[in-house]
């Protein structure tokens, strides 16, 4: 094994005894054990990824507003915002992993720029 993958395995154990990675599945345990609820969070990230990423919507601004609606409703439900929280705080993890790496070689990403 060479050193990138033993670094490799590092990190993975090191995002896996985080905190914000055992949040993240003790609240997603919870989430599991209430059917309807995960059925429920799962369409809520699905359109809100495809609202982000350019999914094809009509009235775009109307989407935006009918989900900003949907989410102050939705996260009125603790479990469910504790949940949304806690992925939140893996996905800033994993970010920040990953801005550090590209933020640290020197290989050229001009095509991102036009």
């Amino acid at each position: 094994m060479n050193r990138i993958d033993e670094c490799l395995q590092e990190l993975v154990a090191a995002v896996v005894e985080s905190q914000e990675y055992r949040q993240y599945q003790e609240i997603r345990e919870k989430i599991h054990k209430e059917p309807e609820k995960e059925k429920a969070i799962q369409e809520f990230c699905r359109r809100s990824f495809l609202l982000q990423n350019g999914g094809e919507q009509a009235d775009l601004f109307d989407e935006m507003d009918r989900m900003e609606k949907e989410t102050a409703v939705f996260c009125a439900e603790p479990l469910v915002e504790e949940y949304l929280e806690a992925e939140l705080a893996l996905c800033s993890l994993v970010r920040h992993i990953n801005g550090e790496l590209l933020g640290r070689l020197d290989f050229d990403l001009g095509f991102f720029d036009e």
